[in-house]
């Protein structure tokens, strides 16, 4: 097989992009650029140079509009997700490309995926600040267990400090034993307790950067177009406050020892 360049692995996500933002405005379908995705949106007016994987994110409703419509067309791509995928175990959900092939050293996959997309349900917290802390907490033990559950062997995070490694080792031990279809439930679950459209206060609750995804639900609420490689995408219409939160000073480039992308996969053309 051979090796997807970065190039070719932005354009083929690139395209995945095109198809699921076609289904959206068909559908009426709320959903905005996500995470590092929304910061080269708006920094670069495209994928940042060093990255290759697009995030977005949808409120609960819609995210489950989605993965439903999925399930009775052919998009073109093949969509992954906890309720409708054998052996799948994210919180999130994934639409993929099926002329190439993921190998990821890091984690034990159960099912074929190719370059995709990564889709996070915005849920509900609650209406006060010590509520939502309380809620986004509740699952936040099973949620780092369901993490070190897909981990094919122990190793040094990146991004933790060493004070967390001895927490992060005992969490690779007790997710050797763990029912991780149960565990993934548990936690859907406890991500859906609180509706989106009444609670004051929503997050991406599987997104990786915890507290900093907390935001109130008006920055969920309105939404406009960004240029995205030439394309027009939906974005949240409070990004400065969801980047700046996210990011700080989103506008600076990091040092040049730290443009490197941070993913562990290689894709191939099948």
């Amino acid at each position: 097989m051979v090796e997807l360049e970065l190039q070719e692995v932005q354009r083929v996500a690139l395209d995945l992009l095109i198809k699921f933002d076609k289904i959206c405005k068909e559908n009426s379908f709320r959903y905005s650029l996500g995470g590092g995705t929304l910061l080269g949106a708006i920094r670069h007016g495209g994928f940042i140079p060093w990255d290759d994987d697009i995030d977005i994110m949808m409120p609960r409703a819609d995210y489950e509009k989605f993965l439903a419509y999925c399930q009775q067309h052919d998009c073109g791509f093949d969509c992954l997700s906890l309720n409708y995928t054998d052996h799948y175990f994210d919180l999130f959900s994934r639409i993929s490309d099926r002329k190439t092939l993921l190998f990821d050293s890091s984690r034990e996959l159960a099912y074929k995926v190719g370059v995709s997309i990564d889709i996070f349900p915005i849920d509900g917290l609650g209406n006060d600040d010590l509520e939502t802390v309380k809620n986004f907490n509740k699952s936040r033990f099973k949620r780092e267990l369901l993490v070190a559950s897909k981990w094919k062997k122990y190793f040094r995070s990146k991004t933790r400090t060493i004070a967390f490694e001895p927490i992060r080792f005992t969490l690779f031990l007790m997710s050797r034993f763990v029912d991780k279809q149960q565990l993934c439930k548990s936690v859907d679950a406890i991500c859906q307790q609180h509706d989106f459209e009444t609670s004051h206060y929503a997050a991406c609750i599987s997104g990786v950067y915890r507290e900093k995804e907390i935001m109130p639900i008006s920055s969920f609420k309105e939404y406009q177009s960004v240029q995205f490689e030439g394309h027009d995408f939906d974005i949240i219409s409070a990004y400065d406050a969801y980047l700046t939160q996210h990011y700080g000073n989103y506008m600076q480039l990091p040092p040049k020892e730290k443009q490197v992308t941070h993913h562990r996969a290689q894709y191939y053309w099948r």
